[in-house]
C-alpha cells in the first residue's frame, strides 16, 4: 500500500493502525462531494475529485464517493453520522470533524454578456443589474450587503439553468466559478437543439474575477485522516503533480476566461 512516511505516522499515532506492508487496510472511507460541472462528476472526472483521489493514493486511502448538489451535501454530513469525510466546503464553514488546509481555489467572478451590460469589472458594477448564483452563493461570496443594490438576485442549484437564462437574456450575470461556467457553456452550445436562437452569434461573453480565489478544504471525522491529507497533498504540490491536474483542467478554458482565472 502506497503511503507518505509522515502521513504513516499521523496515523499510526493517532489512530493505532499499524501500517507496515503485511498490515490490515485501512478502513474504506465513504466521502460526500458536491456535483459540480468541471469539477466534481459522478464518473469521478474533474479537477476537484481529481485533486482528492490524487491525494488519497498518495495517501493509500481507499474511498466511496456520495455526488450531491453544493450546500447540500453540507446538510447530509452536517445530519448524518454514517459519512467519514467531505469535500469541497469553504473554508470558513464550520462542521462537525476536523478540517484539513485549503486543496482547491474557485475562482468566482461574474460571467455576462459583453454585447447588452458591461463593462463589469467590479461589484458595484452589477447594480441594477438581474443576477444569478447557486445555492448559497451570497454567503460564499460574501455579499449579503450588496443585494439589496441589485435588481434581482437569485440562487439556484442548477448551473445548467444558470447559463440557459443569461444565453435567453433572462439575466444579466452569472456569480459563480468562471472555469465551471465556461464548462457549462460548451456542453449547452455542443447540445443545442435545432431551432435554438439563443445565444446569438454576436453575443460576446466575458469574464470578470470581482471576488478573491475561494479556498476550499476537506472535513474528517477521524483527525488522523485529516492530518494526513495535508501531508500527502504538500507532498503532490512539491513533487509538481498538484499544479499539473489544475493546468490539464483550467488552461483549456483560459481563452475564454481572459486568461484571469486564478491570476494564471
Amino acid at each position: 500500500m502506497k503511503i507518505s512516511t509522515l502521513a504513516q505516522c499521523f496515523l499510526l499515532l493517532l489512530t493505532g493502525f499499524p501500517l507496515v506492508a503485511n498490515s490490515e487496510p485501512l478502513p474504506r472511507l465513504t466521502v460526500l462531494a458536491a456535483e459540480i460541472p468541471g469539477a466534481a462528476e459522478p464518473s469521478l472526472e474533474g479537477r476537484d475529485i481529481e485533486l482528492v483521489l490524487a491525494t488519497f493514493d498518495e495517501c493509500g486511502f481507499e474511498a466511496e464517493f456520495i455526488m450531491q448538489p453544493y450546500e447540500r451535501h453540507a446538510r447530509t454530513y452536517r445530519d448524518r453520522q454514517d459519512f467519514d469525510a467531505i469535500a469541497t466546503v469553504p473554508l470558513h464553514w464550520r462542521l462537525p470533524g476536523y478540517s484539513t488546509s485549503a486543496y482547491i481555489w474557485y475562482q468566482n467572478g461574474a460571467f455576462y454578456n459583453h454585447s447588452r451590460v458591461g463593462p463589469i469589472e467590479r461589484l458595484t458594477d452589477l447594480a441594477g443589474l438581474d443576477v444569478v448564483t447557486f445555492r448559497e452563493g451570497v454567503d460564499v461570496l460574501g455579499i449579503s450587503d450588496n443585494v439589496p443594490e441589485f435588481a434581482s438576485l437569485t440562487e439556484i442549484a442548477d448551473q445548467t439553468i444558470h447559463s440557459r437564462l443569461l444565453f435567453m437574456g433572462r439575466v444579466d450575470a452569472i456569480l459563480a466559478d468562471g472555469f465551471v461556467v465556461a464548462e457549462v457553456n460548451r456542453r449547452i452550445f455542443n447540445k443545442k437543439r435545432r431551432g435554438e436562437s439563443w445565444p446569438s452569434q454576436s453575443d460576446a461573453f466575458r469574464f470578470a474575477p470581482i471576488f478573491n480565489p475561494a479556498p476550499h478544504k476537506m472535513v474528517f471525522r477521524n483527525p488522523a485522516f485529516a492530518a494526513a491529507f495535508d501531508q500527502c497533498f504538500d507532498d503532490l504540490r512539491q513533487s509538481g503533480v498538484i499544479g499539473l491536474i489544475n493546468q490539464k483542467y483550467i488552461d483549456k478554458y483560459q481563452n475564454v476566461l481572459r486568461f484571469r482565472y486564478l491570476g494564471r
